[in-house]
């Protein structure tokens, strides 16, 4: 699960407190996949997920293919960087249809008993969406998870 803020238009910086926070909450990335370890540097995986964009009304359905490279592996943590490719699905007019690209960083461990590991990444989205403004709706998010191992 990822979350997503975006700076609050209405904030203004080194005013007194008026109720208005710095961030606001702009979306929420659900997101689920199936992996192959290649070795102990480079994974792959096929991704599928549900983007709700509360700030834009917008929501999508994406699938992509996601590489990770792991900077430093070993048996209680690594840390990696991943890039994404793939689509947005429209089975329906709730959603947007679209291309999507991703990269981040992230890291991973373990508590050295079980094969869940715990994830916290940063990720950058973007979404080639026709219809949206300049075409591109892209976020930051901070997100949180597991992986089975």
């Amino acid at each position: 699960m990822n979350l997503t803020f975006a700076l609050n238009e209405n904030y203004v910086l080194f005013e007194p407190d008026d109720g208005e926070n710095i961030l606001d909450f702009s979306a929420v990335f659900i997101r689920t996949g199936f992996g192959y370890r290649f070795n102990k540097r480079i994974e792959s995986s096929i991704n599928f997920g549900l983007d709700f964009h509360t700030r834009f009304n917008i929501q999508a359905i994406p699938s992509y293919l996601n590489l990770q490279y792991n900077v430093i592996a070993n048996e209680e943590f690594k840390i990696f960087v991943n890039g994404s490719y793939g689509n947005l699905w429209k089975p329906s007019s709730n959603f947007e249809k679209g291309k999507y690209h991703g990269f981040g960083i992230g890291f991973q461990g373990n508590d050295g008993y079980s094969k869940t590991n715990f994830v916290f990444r940063i990720d950058f989205h973007r979404k080639r969406i026709a219809d949206f403004k300049d075409g591109n709706l892209d976020s930051v998010s901070l997100g949180i998870g597991i992986s089975l191992f």
